[in-house]
C-alpha cells in the first residue's frame, strides 16, 4: 500500500500530462461538451460542442482556451448549441500559416472557421480578448450575430487602468504572459476572488503550455494593445443588443468599463456581478447563465428579428 501510493506521487508530480488531459476531459464531461478538430486553412482548430438550439459562440480569453466555459455550459446547454473555439495561439489550435493577430484579423479567422462548421447565424459571447473580437465579429457581420454576451471585454482605451494593466504601463512583467508556474500562479490570483481548486498537474501542464507560447503571446497582446482599434471605436458602431457582464472586484480589466461601453452601445445592458473577479463564468456560472437566457429570452419576447 506504501508503495502503491509513493507510486501515485511520483505520478502526480512528473508526469502531469495524462492526468492534466484527464482533469480536463472530465471537465468537459461535466459541462456536456466533446472536443472535435477541423482543419481552416493554415489552422487546425480544436474547439469543444455540445447542447441543442441556436448557435452560440463563446470566445475564451488571453492565455485561456475553450475550457474556460466549461462550467458555465452546463447551465446553457438545454438552451443553445455551445461551440467554443481555441484561438489561433492559444490551447490546443495548431496555427500552421503565417497570420495577423489584430483584433479583426482574429474576427476574420473566427468567422472563416465558423464558414468550414456551417455555422451562418449566431449569438456570440466572449471574455476578455474574446469578447474584444466578439465585437470586431459583430462589427465586420452584424447579420450574422443575433446577439452579444461580453464578459468584461477588453480593449477600452478609455477607462481607468486595472491591477494588471498599471504593471503593463509601467513597464514593469506583463502578468498576462506566462514563463513559468509562478506567473501561471500569479495569474490565477490576479483573475479570481475565491479562485477555484486546479489540480497540481493541470496548474503545471497549463503552465508549461502557457511558456512554450509565450513567444506567439507577447506578440498577440503587442498587436491587440497598440495595433488594433480600441473597443470604443468598434462599440460605437455596432447596433447588435448586447449584454455585458463585469465581476465588480475584476483586477484585469476595471468594471468601470460596463458603464462606458453601455453608452457607446445604442441597445446594450450590464450587469456587476458582486465579489467576482475576472472570469464571472468560472466564478459564478449559474448566475451569470440565468442572466444570458433571461435577455436572450426578452429580446425573443420584444420580437427582435433574426438576423
Amino acid at each position: 500500500m506504501i508503495l502503491l501510493a509513493l507510486a501515485a506521487l511520483v505520478f502526480w508530480r512528473l508526469w502531469p500530462v495524462p492526468l492534466a488531459r484527464a482533469f480536463q476531459f472530465a471537465d468537459r464531461t461535466h459541462g456536456r461538451l466533446r472536443a472535435r478538430r477541423v482543419q481552416v486553412g493554415g489552422n487546425d482548430w480544436r474547439y469543444l460542442e455540445g447542447g441543442h438550439g441556436e448557435p452560440l459562440v463563446l470566445l475564451h480569453g488571453f492565455n485561456a482556451d475553450a475550457h474556460h466555459f466549461c462550467r458555465v455550459s452546463r447551465h446553457l446547454t438545454a438552451h443553445f448549441r455551445i461551440l467554443a473555439p481555441d484561438l489561433p495561439g492559444f490551447g490546443e489550435t495548431r496555427s500552421g500559416a503565417p497570420e495577423g493577430f489584430g483584433v479583426e484579423d482574429q474576427a476574420r479567422a473566427v468567422l472563416d472557421w465558423l464558414d468550414r462548421i456551417g455555422v451562418r447565424n449566431f449569438y456570440l459571447g466572449g471574455n476578455s480578448m474574446g469578447g474584444y473580437i466578439s465585437v470586431a465579429i459583430a462589427r465586420l457581420a452584424p447579420e450574422r450575430v443575433r446577439a452579444l454576451w461580453l464578459l468584461a471585454p477588453g480593449g477600452l482605451h478609455s477607462v481607468k487602468l486595472s491591477a494588471v494593466l498599471a504593471e503593463v504601463a509601467e513597464e514593469r512583467h506583463n502578468p498576462l504572459v506566462i514563463r513559468n508556474l509562478a506567473d501561471f500562479q500569479r495569474l490565477v490570483d490576479y483573475c479570481f476572488v475565491r479562485p477555484p481548486w486546479i489540480p497540481g498537474p493541470l496548474s503545471r501542464f497549463l503552465a508549461r503550455r502557457s511558456a512554450a507560447q509565450s513567444v506567439k503571446a507577447q506578440q498577440i497582446f503587442d498587436a491587440l494593445r497598440y495595433e488594433s482599434l480600441p473597443l470604443e471605436d468598434l462599440a460605437g458602431a455596432v447596433r447588435t443588443p448586447a449584454l455585458i457582464t463585469w465581476g465588480q472586484a475584476d483586477q484585469v480589466l476595471h468594471p468601470q468599463g460596463a458603464s462606458v461601453l453601455e453608452t457607446l452601445m445604442p441597445d446594450a445592458k450590464s450587469l456587476i456581478v458582486p465579489s467576482i473577479g475576472h472570469l464571472p463564468m468560472l466564478e459564478a456560472p449559474r448566475t451569470v447563465a440565468e442572466a444570458w437566457v433571461a435577455f436572450t429570452e426578452a429580446l425573443a419576447r420584444r420580437g427582435t428579428p433574426s438576423a
